[in-house]
């Protein structure tokens, strides 16, 4: 009914701002002074309060400089896209859920024991910083690429026997996509309990056709912060960029794919899509469980929705929480980011950077780094830690490719190595330090994933799957061409006033 409401009268403001504007062509003498009005008043207001906006410098300046050429439409793509993240205003009714289930679990929340945080002190300063609890009994594996995600995601929903739990940033309508969902609603009618929630903006293709036979099986479907129409968008910077799966409590998924053939390396201009995703077995997964029930509540504006006591109440907190330590070694540590000022993802990675000896190893489809992190990288690269970087020798978005390439003679002087993907296009991000440390989840080294997303990263210690990942890195690597001074020196003037143009508003990608 909440949704409902907010549509209907987001339908009636465009009604009438459309009649009024109809009428107001009737009288042009009417309509150009309010028009000047708009247009000179619109980029004062905005750029007011972009100044005393709690934002990045870099940020500010590329949103002034956008409202001071382009007024109005500059005006207008900051109420869209460019306002503070503050934290999202949830119904009453939504708020009290989360605050009762948060208070529910706390007991079942992953510690760390002295044991692990004797063997990896790191893992109690990322705590400090707003992490999970690190576990030791946690087991992880590996999956590269969309066949391999896609095949042991199908084997384990048709294994799953009390509940499924799906969340994506972007889930399309094609064959693969299809598949799952099939899959989702023949266990569904198999009396699996089956929860799907999707971002409403990144999977904005998604129509009632896709979603009918969803609801047709008692699957419970819900979007999160949907959109009435792309062109009215006023949380387009707050998205969920989570990509989640959570089988029977006891089995989770995470890493860079969304659903879609594209993952499948079916795209007609990108061809091959390398990716990286993440299978997790062990306590940890309680932690991913607790951030998928906490954006289902948040989601769930309607009356009828769930309510917190059918995930965590005497009943049924056995059977969504479950404690099973596996057979593991190293240690698994869940990281999270919201829009707002929390930045644990960023104050993570920046702590382990600084930690690093011997390498950073990082792959990543968007580097456009904020400044900080920058600033660790070319620190470690001069002083002689092997740090090399590998992005896509082709983009799927040509701001931020230009933008990304607008760094490489920056990172060339501080000794940092860059190899572009020679296969197309790489999407995986996964960050190795020393050999030992890593990162795998959703968060792109760039500034939306650092500030304005909702993302996930799983930092891993010594775990068995840290060995594949190095045997991923070694195999991107050769599979890369590596960056050197006469690649830059061949660029002609055109290609360098692209990327510097694409790295002034770089901030706002």
């Amino acid at each position: 009914m909440y949704l409902l409401k907010r549509r209907v009268l987001q339908l009636i403001g465009m009604f009438v701002l459309g009649i009024f504007l109809l009428l107001s062509l009737y009288s042009i003498d009417g309509l150009i002074p309010f028009l000047i009005g708009v247009g000179i008043l619109a980029p004062l207001i905005v750029g007011w309060n972009i100044l005393f906006d709690q934002v990045q410098p870099q940020a500010k300046l590329a949103w002034l400089l956008t409202v001071l050429f382009i007024p109005f439409l500059g005006a207008l793509a900051w109420v869209l896209f460019g306002r503070t993240p503050k934290r999202h205003r949830r119904i009453k009714r939504t708020s009290s859920e989360i605050r009762m289930f948060r208070q529910a679990i706390e007991a079942d929340r992953v510690e760390t024991t002295n044991d692990v945080s004797d063997r990896f002190p790191l893992t109690r300063a990322l705590e400090k910083m707003g992490a999970t609890g690190a576990d030791g009994h946690t087991a992880t594996k590996l999956l590269v690429n969309g066949d391999e995600k896609y095949d042991a995601v199908l084997k384990d929903i048709e294994q799953a026997t009390h509940h499924i739990h799906v969340q994506y940033y972007l889930f399309r309508t094609d064959e693969i996509s299809l598949k799952i969902r099939d899959a989702l609603i023949k266990r569904s009618n198999e009396n699996v309990t089956v929860r799907f929630l999707y971002d409403g903006l990144g999977s904005q293709e998604i129509s009632e056709e896709f979603l009918e036979p969803l609801r047709k099986s008692r699957v419970h479907v819900e979007a999160f912060d949907p959109v009435v129409h792309p062109l009215l968008v006023f949380n387009a910077n707050f998205r969920n960029h989570q990509k989640l799966i959570v089988l029977d409590g006891r089995i989770a998924y995470t890493g860079g794919l969304n659903v879609g053939d594209e993952y499948l390396g079916r795209h007609k201009k990108l061809g091959f899509w390398r990716d990286t995703h993440l299978r997790v077995e062990g306590p940890l997964v309680r932690e991913l469980q607790r951030l998928f029930i906490e954006n289902w509540l948040y989601a769930g504006h309607e009356e009828e929705s769930e309510t917190w006591d059918l995930f965590a109440d005497a009943k049924h907190l056995p059977e969504y929480f479950i404690n099973e330590p596996q057979d593991a070694n190293g240690a698994t540590q869940l990281l999270v980011t919201s829009p707002g000022k929390d930045v644990t993802i960023r104050d993570g990675l920046m702590r382990l950077l600084m930690e690093a000896k011997e390498s950073i190893w990082i792959t990543t489809p968007y580097l456009i780094p904020p400044p900080e992190l920058l600033a660790v990288l070319e620190v470690a690269g001069k002083s002689g830690i092997d740090v090399r970087i590998v992005v896509p020798g082709q983009g799927d978005e040509w701001f931020s490719f230009h933008a990304t390439e607008y760094y490489f003679e920056q990172l060339l002087k501080r000794n940092i190595r860059i190899y572009k993907y020679n296969r197309h296009f790489i999407h995986a991000k996964t960050v190795l330090i020393d050999g030992k440390i890593a990162l795998v989840g959703t968060a792109n080294f760039d500034f939306r994933s650092m500030y304005l997303n909702h993302e996930m990263t799983i930092a891993q210690f010594e775990t068995s799957s840290i060995g594949q990942l190095h045997d991923a890195f070694l195999k991107d690597f050769d599979e890369s061409i590596l960056v050197d001074w006469s690649m830059l020196r061949k660029k002609s003037n055109g290609k360098r006033f692209i990327e510097a143009f694409c790295h002034i508003f770089s901030p706002l990608l």
